[in-house]
């Protein structure tokens, strides 16, 4: 990657935005509501609070046309997107002409440049960069904030809780420029980096609830049975309801190795037993014990906000808000349960999955929220439901639009090395079913008529067909 040419962009945006706060303009803020896209927001708020500026700041699920229409309609003189507008650079070319336009993004865009000459994109892969690994949507605004301020390297946290939302470090460690910020935090002593247990809960609940409801990966035997996960965590010589943030050292070490051994004798794949024990990104600003001292915890609680449709609940956390913070705990274990519920109906009813030549499609309609049909499709692989080199799609009513769907694909590694490309794939198949689609080539999204449901799931085993036995997509 060409960090040099990279940063030269992130500055020429800084520079943008600079300009506008000294001109008086609000800047208008528009950001994903994932954990990434939340950091995102809230980094790049803060840094314009930092320069003396105002702005207004929405969280979004996807930049649309019809977002970009209604954006247009305010009449703003800046738009700054983050963790999103790299696939919609057309429409913002179309509608937002007259305005000047920054996307600080991370996915792979339509095109390099924008022939706007008042619009600007901030993104790492045209310059080489692997969007899945090698920084994410809040890490794009870190690095535009830093041009705009050096003071902004304090805000090296809240980008890497972005990074661990998105995955980044899948593999258990990071890559790219996502190590440039943790050197940065570092050097302000703002956070850390551990090689511990890689599951969720190590902050908040006992060992036994972190047992039998680790997902990312699963612990075959124990995932999914308190019980179970009580009686193991005894005959291992372990208290199950002390927390992992509690024991020493030693004790750490005992059941890492007593989970390898697990996943072992279960048959559990080699990438999933590499993403056990990994980088762990941690943070003195908070104590240990609070969901906010672990990255992964605290994105976790971030996208239980934007899942919930309350996205600026998150960016006030982030931004040192103590209220917000206590309202989002609550609907952390809501949202926590209602994953849970979505495991067990994915398992319950897996036999309806459409198991084509090249990807598993399951249709859910309103029995999970369409907000979690990526964390379902990730959970259908973690449980060993699918064939591990082979793409899952989940599908959910849209909650917004009865007419609709909405899915999300995912998929691993070994699939990836046969050529599958999830978000050119979906991208194709959404044009051809009046829709919109697109990601990442190993997480992408999708949303089209729900009528067309059959269409989709012949059209899109055909694309990936196509992939893998080295045609261009959809090049017929």
């Amino acid at each position: 990657m060409d960090k040099g040419a990279f940063l030269e962009k992130a500055r020429e945006g800084a520079e943008l935005i600079k300009m506008h706060i000294e001109l008086g303009h609000t800047i208008r803020l528009i950001s994903h509501r994932d954990a990434d896209g939340i950091t995102a927001g809230a980094v790049l708020a803060k840094a314009i609070a930092r320069e003396g500026g105002s702005f207004q700041l929405s969280i979004v699920k996807q930049a649309s046309e019809d977002l970009v229409k209604e954006l247009a309609r305010e009449k703003h003189r800046i738009y700054v997107f983050s963790d999103l507008g790299s696939g919609a650079m057309s429409w913002i070319g179309s509608y937002l002409d007259d305005a000047t336009v920054v996307v600080a993004d991370h996915h792979p865009p339509e095109k390099e440049e924008f022939t706007n000459e008042s619009h600007l994109l901030v993104n790492p892969v045209p310059f080489g960069a692997n969007s899945v690994r090698d920084l994410s949507g809040s890490g794009v605004a870190y690095f535009v904030a830093r041009e705009m301020n050096d003071k902004n390297r304090d805000l090296a946290y809240v980008a890497m809780v972005g990074s661990v939302g998105d995955m980044q470090e899948i593999d258990g460690t990071f890559h790219g420029m996502n190590l440039d910020i943790i050197e940065d935090g570092k050097g302000l002593g703002i956070l850390e980096i551990r090689k511990e247990l890689r599951l969720f809960g190590r902050e908040s609940r006992p060992l036994r609830q972190m047992l039998a409801y680790a997902t990312n990966p699963e612990i075959p035997g124990i995932t999914g049975d308190e019980r179970n996960a009580i009686q193991w965590l005894r005959a291992k010589g372990f208290d199950p309801d002390v927390h992992y943030w509690q024991l020493r050292e030693e004790e750490k070490r005992k059941l890492h190795d007593a989970l390898v051994i697990q996943m072992i004798k279960h048959n559990a794949p080699k990438e999933s037993i590499d993403r056990l024990i990994g980088d762990v990104v941690v943070s003195p600003l908070y104590p240990e014990g609070d969901v906010r001292h672990e990255a992964r915890e605290f994105s976790t609680l971030l996208n239980a906000t934007g899942r919930l449709n309350a996205g600026t609940l998150g960016v006030a956390i982030c931004l040192g808000d103590e209220e917000a913070y206590r309202k989002a705990r609550k609907m952390l274990d809501d949202y926590k349960k209602e994953q849970v519920e979505a495991r067990r109906f994915i398992i319950q009813n897996w036999n309806m999955a459409d198991e084509g030549e090249h990807a598993y499609v399951f249709y859910a309609g309103r029995n999970i929220r369409d907000t979690l049909v990526g964390i379902a499709a990730n959970m259908a692989i973690n449980s060993g439901l699918v064939n591990p080199e082979k793409p899952v799609v989940v599908l959910a009513d849209s909650d917004e639009d009865e007419n609709l769907v909405k899915g999300s694909a995912r998929t691993t590694e070994r699939a990836l090395a046969k050529g599958y490309h999830l978000g050119e794939a979906l991208k194709y198949v959404a044009e051809k079913l009046g829709g919109e689609g697109g990601g990442h080539a190993i997480a992408a999204g999708i949303r089209f008529p729900k009528s067309k449901i059959d269409e989709f799931t012949r059209l899109f085993n055909r694309i990936l067909g196509e992939q893998v036995s080295g045609g261009k997509t959809g090049g017929d």
